[in-house]
This record gives structure tokens, C-alpha cells and sequence, in this order.
């Protein structure tokens, strides 16, 4: 009898095992499942943005096409995700709106950033320093911090190199600067830090909630701010565009970063800088 009672518990032992077992590897089936569906969708996603981006217009007065178009009719072009679909969101970053750290053209700009970021004054003029010695502007290319670099940033990712940048001023800083030569800058898809560093900080509020709601237009940000179009100044969204793209499908989400420089008119329409 106890020899039967053993063996049927090792039985169900066993049975349990290859039930979990079993369960387990429908599991990995489905998640292998859900992220080559999601890994498929978010090429689909980027093809239909690319198109949206190199066929629609971007002028606020001409919106008639966009609203037949998923894409371009929630778009916006100062960061805010917006849900395409009911699986995926997406992020337009207009390069223009920016401070670009390419070369020493916004180097002003840059340190009152710095300043807004909680950086001190003694910091603030280090890191840009640092900044010009890394891109080798300074008199002494090869200092004792950059031996051997002498050239441009070539991703944002190099500022983690700058000697006073750490990695909480990084997360910080990232998002709201560009290693590309902006000649034109766009306050109006300008992030709000870089909006407070060009007017006050109450009128870059306001103009964040307008923005947020949907509702800015040119001539109401003129009104708020005094600024106008001119040579060096444009409100028109730009043709880079730093692009964010999320899928999910189940418990699989797949995550697409892209900048690009969109020109419909020219023989290859699309170049990728990133």
C-alpha cells in the first residue's frame, strides 16, 4: 500500500511538472509571438509616419488633408506623444526648436540652460568650456581632460563624456539639445526649458499650455511674446525631425528612435542622420 502511495505521488509529481512546463513554454511561444508582431509593426508604423511626414502639409492654416490621416491629424511637432492606432504612440521633435551645441553659436543660450538646470555659474562656464575643448574650438585643441578629440559631436550621446556633466544633468540636458548646426530656431516646438531660456518664464508657461491644448497659433505666440519670423527665427516646423515611435503588443513593446531630414522634392527624399 505505501509502495502504491509513493509511486501515485510521484506520478502526480510528474503529471504537475509537465503541466507547468508546458504552460511555461506557451508562455515563451506567445511572448516570441507578440514581439515579432510588434517588431513588424513598428516598421509599418515608421513607413506610414515617413509617408505622412514627406506628403502632408505642416502649414496650421492648410489642416483639410490631415484629418482623413491618423498620423496627421494628432501630430504635433514639439514633443508630445500622440496615439496612433490603439497599440502605438508617436513623438515628433522638430530639430529647429533645439539648442544646438554645434559649434559656438548658442553658447549663451547654452549657459543660461545650465543655469536653469540648477548648474552654478562656476559649473555652468566649466562644462561649456569643456564642451568647445571636446569639439577642439578653443586656442589648445589637446588638453590634459581631450588628448586626442578634436571635432563635433556626433550624437548626444557624446555629452556624457564632457568633463562636469554627470549622468543626472545628462538625463536632463538630452532632450532639449542637438549636435546639429540649427541656423534657423523654432520657439514655438521649442521644450519649455529651452522656451524659458529666450522669453520669460510666466510667458513660456502660458504659451506650454496653449501648446499642450492644441490651440496656438502664430499670431497668438507673437502676442504673448514679441517675437516675430525673421532671418534667424522661423515658426514653421522644420524638415529634421527627431521621431519616437512605441508598439505594443502584449506584453512585448518595441521602441524606435530616428532623426531625419525630410525632402520630398529630391531625387533620395529621405536621409537618416541618426
Amino acid at each position: 500500500m505505501i509502495q502504491v502511495l509513493l509511486l501515485s505521488a510521484i506520478l502526480a509529481m510528474m503529471a504537475l511538472h509537465f503541466t507547468l512546463s508546458s504552460r511555461q513554454q506557451v508562455n515563451i511561444a506567445n511572448d516570441l509571438q507578440d514581439k515579432i508582431q510588434a517588431e513588424i509593426q513598428i516598421r509599418t508604423l515608421e513607413s506610414e509616419v515617413l509617408f505622412s511626414l514627406l506628403t502632408l502639409s505642416r502649414n496650421e492654416l492648410d489642416k483639410s488633408d490631415l484629418q482623413n490621416n491618423p498620423i496627421g491629424k494628432n501630430w504635433n511637432f514639439f514633443g508630445k506623444p500622440f496615439k496612433v492606432g490603439s497599440n502605438a504612440t508617436v513623438s515628433f521633435q522638430d530639430i529647429n526648436g533645439l539648442l544646438s551645441v554645434y559649434g559656438m553659436a548658442y553658447s549663451e543660450s547654452l549657459e543660461r540652460l545650465l543655469l536653469q538646470l540648477n548648474q552654478t555659474s562656476q559649473q555652468t562656464k566649466s562644462i561649456v568650456s569643456n564642451l568647445h575643448d571636446w569639439q577642439g574650438l578653443n586656442n589648445d585643441n589637446h588638453t590634459e581632460h581631450n588628448p586626442v578629440r578634436g571635432d563635433y559631436l556626433i550624437n548626444v550621446t557624446e555629452l556624457n563624456s564632457i568633463a562636469g556633466i554627470d549622468n543626472i544633468l545628462y538625463e536632463k540636458l538630452a532632450p532639449l539639445v542637438t549636435t546639429l548646426q540649427n541656423v534657423l530656431f523654432n520657439p514655438m516646438t521649442a521644450p519649455l526649458p529651452v522656451l524659458k531660456v529666450v522669453i520669460p518664464a510666466d510667458v513660456a508657461q502660458e504659451v506650454e499650455r496653449l501648446r499642450q491644448e492644441g490651440i496656438l497659433t502664430k499670431q497668438r505666440f507673437t502676442e504673448l511674446t514679441q517675437i516675430v519670423e525673421d532671418d534667424s527665427i522661423t515658426f514653421a516646423p522644420g524638415r529634421r525631425q527627431f521621431i519616437n515611435m512605441n508598439v505594443q503588443v502584449g506584453h512585448s513593446i518595441v521602441t524606435r528612435h530616428v532623426i531625419v531630414y525630410i525632402r520630398p522634392e529630391n531625387q533620395f527624399p529621405i536621409v537618416w542622420f541618426q
